[in-house]
C-alpha cells in the first residue's frame, strides 16, 4: 500500500510542471532504489505524458573500489539499453571532476595531505563540483530543475538534520543547497533500510539484472555476513551498513567495505594496506614541507620525495593487481607539477615505466618500503621551505578535463 502511494507521489510531481529532472545517481542501494521507482512510476504513464526528460547523473571519481566500478560500469550500459528499448525518457550522464582535481593529481602532483575529517578537500572537487556544474547547466537551459535524490532520515543523525534543515515545508522537497532554482525532491527519506532492500529483492528490476550483482557486492563488503533475501516474506538480515566511496578514502577511522572485499581478494587487501599507509604518513611533519605554498609557517605539501614513495608503491599495486588506478593523462600533469617543484628529470614518468617492463608479481603478499625516491628516480627535493619569489598557487592554473568530460547540456544517449 505504502508502495502504491509514493509511485502515486512520484507521477503526480513529474506531471506537475515542465521541469527537467536529474536523478543523482551513485549506483548505491538508495539511489538506485530512487532510480527504480520513478522508472515504474513513469512507466504506467502513456508515453504522450512522458514529455520532459530525466537526466541520471553519475559522477566518476576514478577512485571507486574496482569491483564497485566494475559493476557501474555494466549497470549504466544496461540502464542506457533498457532506455532506449523502451523509449523512456532517461537519459545517461557519466560526469567526471576536472584533471587538476582528480584525487592521485593532487597528493602526489601537489603534495596534499590525504583528507582528514577536518580537511575534506576531496569530496567538494572530486563529487559536489562536477555534480554542481551539470546542475547550473541544466537551469541554464531550462530555467529551474528537480533533483531527485536517494537521501533518507534513518540513515544518520546528521542526515536527518540535512534533511530537516533544508525542507520547504512540503512533503519529500526541499531546496537543494544554495541553488534557488533546484528543487530536491526525496521520495524515500521515510524509508528504514530493510524496506530499500526489500523493494529492490522483490520488485522487477527495469534493465534486467534484478540487483543481484548490487546485492553480492554488498555482502562480500560486509565480510559475506549478510543473509539471503526472501522473495516471500520480507528479507532476512541486510547489508545497508557498508558504503562504498573512494578505496583510498582517509576520513573514515575504517575502510570496512576493503576490509570485507579483502576477505575474499587478496588484491584488496594491497589497496586496503596502501590506503591505511596514507592514513598513517599524513600526520609526519618530516614528510611535509616546513612552510605552506603561500608562505606562511605551518606543515605545507608532501616533500617529493614522500610523493615518489606514494607513486612508486602505487604503481607496484597497479602493475601487480591489473586494476587501473592512474592514468597516463594524471601520469602526464604530475609530471608537469613536479617539474614546478623543482624535479625536471621526468623522474615520475621513468619510475613508471620501469613497472611497465617488468612481470607482475602474482604472489606479492605486502607493500616494498622505501625511505626515499627508488633507485634510478633523481630529481630535486624541495624540502626546505621555498623563497620568497616563488610563486606555488600558479599551480592551480591547470584546467584541463579527463577524457571522459562532464556534458554541459542534457543529451540523449
Amino acid at each position: 500500500m505504502l508502495l502504491q502511494k509514493r509511485l502515486a507521489l512520484i507521477r503526480r510531481m513529474y506531471l506537475l510542471d515542465s521541469r527537467p529532472w536529474i536523478i543523482a545517481y551513485s549506483g548505491g542501494k538508495d539511489s538506485t532504489a530512487v532510480l527504480q521507482l520513478v522508472w515504474s512510476s513513469l512507466d504506467s504513464l502513456k508515453s504522450s505524458q512522458r514529455t520532459k526528460s530525466v537526466e541520471i547523473a553519475y559522477v566518476d571519481t576514478g577512485m571507486e573500489h574496482p569491483a564497485y566500478s566494475e559493476m557501474l560500469t555494466g549497470t549504466l550500459f544496461k540502464i542506457e539499453k533498457a532506455a532506449n528499448a523502451q523509449r523512456m525518457p532517461f537519459n545517461v550522464h557519466i560526469l567526471a571532476p576536472l584533471l587538476k582535481h582528480r584525487y592521485f593529481v593532487a597528493v602526489i602532483g601537489r603534495g596534499y595531505a590525504p583528507p582528514t575529517h577536518w580537511f575534506r578537500w576531496c569530496t567538494k572537487d572530486m563529487r559536489i563540483r562536477p555534480m554542481t556544474q551539470f546542475i547550473k547547466d541544466t537551469i541554464s537551459l531550462h530555467s529551474q530543475v528537480v533533483i531527485v535524490l536517494g537521501l533518507r532520515r534513518s540513515e544518520s543523525q546528521s542526515r536527518s538534520a540535512t534533511l530537516a534543515k533544508y525542507s520547504r515545508g512540503k512533503p519529500f522537497q526541499g531546496a537543494y543547497g544554495s541553488l534557488k532554482r533546484a528543487t530536491a525532491f526525496t521520495p524515500i527519506e521515510d524509508f528504514a533500510t530493510e524496506e530499500v532492500w526489500q523493494f529492490l529483492m522483490t520488485s522487477k528490476c527495469p534493465w534486467g539484472d534484478g540487483n543481484r550483482e548490487l546485492s553480492r557486492l554488498y555482502t562480500l563488503a560486509s565480510g559475506g555476513e549478510c543473509a539471503s533475501h526472501s522473495l516471500g516474506d520480507g528479507v532476512g538480515k541486510t547489508c545497508g551498513g557498508s558504503r562504498f566511496g573512494c578505496w583510498t578514502c582517509t576520513v573514515v577511522r575504517r575502510d570496512k567495505t576493503g576490509e570485507g572485499l579483502a576477505d575474499g581478494d587478496e588484491r584488496y587487501e594491497w589497496l586496503l594496506d596502501f590506503r591505511n599507509w596514507l592514513a598513517q604518513i599524513r600526520y609526519e611533519r618530516k614528510r611535509r614541507w616546513m612552510i605552506r605554498r603561500n608562505g606562511s609557517p605551518g606543515p605545507g605539501p608532501l616533500r617529493l620525495s614522500t610523493r615518489r614513495e606514494i607513486l612508486y608503491r602505487l604503481a607496484q599495486i597497479q602493475f601487480d593487481s591489473g586494476f587501473r588506478l592512474l592514468n597516463e593523462v594524471e601520469l602526464n600533469e604530475i609530471q608537469g607539477l613536479w617539474n614546478l617543484d623543482g624535479d625536471r628529470t621526468d623522474s615520475e614518468l621513468r619510475l613508471w615505466r620501469e613497472f611497465q617492463f617488468r612481470p607482475p608479481n602474482k604472489s606479492k603478499t605486502e607493500l616494498v618500503t622505501i625511505s626515499s625516491a627508488p633507485a634510478g628516480s633523481s630529481g630535486a627535493d624541495l624540502s626546505r621551505e621555498p623563497s620568497g619569489n616563488q610563486s606555488h598557487d600558479r599551480l592551480s592554473f591547470h584546467t584541463a578535463t579527463s577524457a571522459r568530460t562532464p556534458k554541459s547540456t542534457p543529451t540523449t544517449v
